[in-house]
């Protein structure tokens, strides 16, 4: 108990040392917070705008098609696959899709373009198809001769809406495909650049124009907690009527994005463990300059029949109060400045990308694990940098040190 007492009396003593050192830990703590959770923030809306934008939490297809996509590696979407999805409560929506690309030409202009085939309303639950337009309208699955463009394929072919345009393609079978659409609607601009280059058709078009009849190459899962779609991923699987399909989180089909932002994450850790070694610096010279100034009172103390010990005890314990005392102050401002800048993020001029993904602003996202993580981390530098300036100042030799004095 007199350990306890020692280290308040000795922080209270010294309060402009106590004060200095402190706002380092506070400051430090703050700044890793927000830092963390811009990091939580932007990870988690580039991960949304992945998975509710365009692939969905989970996809399903044939054997081999994500390592070799092809027109031929299809399955016929039938009625055991569709209550097996309808039945599995995680499984808010689902959309069928085709893949496959065709030339396409306007009425001057002629350019190649990705072929996407859905159904409208299955597509607008998982993707949200609707607030990608730009400027026009969404087909109805009934409408038989309708496209929307991507902003890349209006500028190459110069086409407006109500335009034709004319696909040619090659069916499944090996025949010519070719067909008359009127264009409906155009992808924004600032859309994902997988977009930019698609074109969407009703899919009972495109499975008649590229002669498919009633098979897809893609189910898209719009899961209802999106955190856990590894383990749903494992968990569809087993429950697939046939062997021939897979079943593959977002992290497995979209894995060279995959890998970039785990890259990055790992290069952002590296970051905030600069910013603690930074801190730990300091707070070592402010140690050690309060030890060295203390010298005559420990020469005291152990002279007097202190143990090191004690003294050793008193001083890691004397660090670590000033640690927790700091991270409490600045709890409240870290989850405030974060909750400020989940609101109103930090606008980026121009728009970024990463990954495909266009954004024009950072936000933050003030999670548990964005206090908690930097809490720990400046406690326990406070900590472990007070171990050498105590371990230094109780091997010190009485007699030395007084006469030093």
């Amino acid at each position: 108990m007199l350990v306890w007492k020692i280290a308040f009396r000795n922080l209270y003593r010294q309060k402009s040392r106590s004060l200095l050192c402190g706002s380092s830990i506070c400051g430090a703590f703050i700044l890793f917070s927000i830092s963390l959770g811009f990091s939580d923030g932007t990870y988690g809306t580039i991960i949304r705008m992945l998975t509710e934008n365009h692939s969905g939490h989970v996809q399903i297809h044939r054997k081999g098609y994500l390592d070799n996509p092809s027109l031929h590696r299809n399955f016929k979407l039938e009625g055991e696959l569709v209550n097996i999805l309808r039945e599995y409560e995680e499984v808010q929506s689902w959309s069928a899709r085709i893949h496959s690309a065709a030339l396409m030409f306007g009425e001057h202009k002629s350019g190649f373009g990705r072929i996407t085939g859905i159904d409208p309303k299955q597509e607008e639950q998982v993707t949200g198809l609707s607030r990608k337009l730009e400027s026009g309208r969404v087909f109805e699955e009934s409408s038989d001769r309708e496209i929307i463009l991507g902003s890349r394929l209006r500028n190459l072919l110069k086409v407006e809406i109500g335009d034709e345009v004319v696909l040619l393609g090659q069916g499944a079978d090996g025949s010519i495909a070719n067909d008359l659409f009127v264009i409906s609607g155009f992808l924004k601009a600032d859309s994902e650049l997988q977009e930019v280059n698609r074109a969407y058709l009703p899919l009972k078009t495109a499975q008649e124009f590229f002669s498919l009849g009633s098979r897809v190459h893609e189910l898209a899962l719009h899961l209802r907690e999106d955190g856990y779609a590894r383990e749903q991923a494992v968990e569809i699987q087993q429950k697939m009527p046939h062997e021939e399909l897979e079943v593959h989180p977002w992290q497995v089909v979209e894995e060279a994005f995959y890998k970039a932002m785990a890259a990055d994450m790992e290069g952002n850790w590296i970051t905030q463990l600069v910013i603690l070694f930074i801190v730990a610096l300091l707070i070592l010279i402010t140690v050690l300059m309060n030890t060295l100034e203390r010298q005559h009172e420990f020469g005291v103390l152990l002279a007097l029949g202190t143990s090191p010990g004690f003294i050793f005890r008193s001083i890691v314990l004397e660090m670590t109060l000033l640690g927790c005392f700091s991270v409490l102050t600045g709890l409240l401002p870290a989850y405030a400045l974060n909750w400020y800048f989940s609101q109103n993020g930090i606008v980026i001029e121009p728009a970024m990308e990463y990954g495909g993904m266009v954004f024009d602003q950072l936000l933050s996202e003030p999670t548990l694990s964005s206090l908690i993580i930097p809490a720990f981390a400046a406690v326990l530098t406070a900590f472990l940098v007070a171990l050498y300036p105590a371990f230094k100042a109780a091997r010190s030799v009485p007699v030395e040190i007084m006469n030093q004095a």
